[in-house]
């Protein structure tokens, strides 16, 4: 198997991947059979020595970086010798950055003269502008996930992070926590024999505690991150991270963030669970209509449970 490894630069600031995020989706899409991951300049040792470790036949390193700098003259070409080393047998390829590539020039004028147009258009037209402006109105898609031995990141240690550890307890994930500071709850939380509202499915469950501040190196071989500190920076850090590793992000403190939202969920009995949804737009909604739904027809559903089993 060949792999393409793309090197970035490390920021913070929300949505700063998306250009890069649809590039690696269309090489996925336009190179079916190669492995296409992405590194910082800070992890670009470790993830490639890792990738070097996995059957792969040559490896691409591609930076994603406009100028031709100390970067991509001097830090990055050290370590790829280093690596290729260690590892002769495995070809590593080393692109110029995309600054230096021909049809860079080209992209670059066609970009501002498609813009040009496109202003021009605007001003003769102003409904054409109108029409041009993305639509905030989106849906989001509801699915219910099989997380059964899945590793599954939650970063933060407060009463949010609690909540969501309950939540993914009875699906049988491999949680690791990681927080400089722990709510008291999370040491009984983590022998997992101890909490029995649980279900049958968590004797599959874990909990590792990590006691300390987040780091990239904890995203590896994780499925899904589950952000909740009360440091935007913080967040934007994990978010941006997962993001170019093609991790799954949950973002409780911003919901346009993430990827997927959690909706409220009530159980009665083993066959029947109702989840109510707001889009993540109007918490407190959805709070009153799991309080309507449980008072209301409660009752009526767990019977509805008993029937079912008998």
């Amino acid at each position: 198997m060949k792999a393409i490894l793309i090197i970035a630069h490390h920021c913070i600031l929300p949505g700063a991947y998306k250009g890069f995020e649809e590039i690696m989706d269309k090489l996925h899409h336009d190179l079916p059979g190669t492995r296409v991951a992405s590194t910082s300049l800070l992890d670009l040792e470790n993830d490639l020595r890792t990738l070097l470790r996995e059957d792969v036949e040559s490896v691409t390193l591609l930076p994603y970086l406009l100028l031709n700098g100390q970067h991509t003259k001097n830090d990055v070409p050290k370590v790829v010798a280093r690596l290729q080393a260690e590892y002769p047998q495995i070809p590593i390829t080393l692109l110029p950055c995309l600054g230096d590539w021909k049809e860079f020039a080209n992209m670059v004028v066609d970009g501002v003269r498609s813009a040009q147009k496109k202003t021009e258009r605007v001003i003769a037209s102003p409904e054409g502008a109108k029409q041009s402006m993305p639509s905030q109105n989106r849906s989001l898609f509801s699915i219910e996930l099989n997380l059964d031995g899945r590793n599954v990141l939650v970063v933060g240690g407060g009463r949010i992070a609690l909540r969501k550890v309950k939540t993914l307890l009875p699906t049988g994930a491999r949680i690791t926590v990681v927080a400089p500071q722990f709510d008291p709850e999370f040491e009984t939380l983590a022998s997992v024999d101890k909490v029995p509202e649980l279900s049958r499915r968590a004797e599959s469950a874990s909990i590792t505690l990590k006691k300390r501040p987040y780091e990239p190196l904890d995203l590896r071989g994780i499925f899904m991150v589950f952000i909740c500190t009360d440091q935007p920076a913080v967040n934007a850090v994990v978010s941006n991270d997962a993001r170019a590793r093609r991790i799954l992000v949950n973002n409780a403190c911003d919901y346009l963030d993430g990827d997927f939202i959690v909706p409220a969920r009530m159980d009665f009995g083993e066959n029947i669970a109702v989840t109510v949804s707001t889009q993540g737009r109007a918490p407190s909604l959805a709070k009153k209509l799991k309080q309507k739904i449980q008072s209301e027809w409660a009752e009526e559903l767990s019977q509805i449970e008993r029937n079912f089993n008998k």
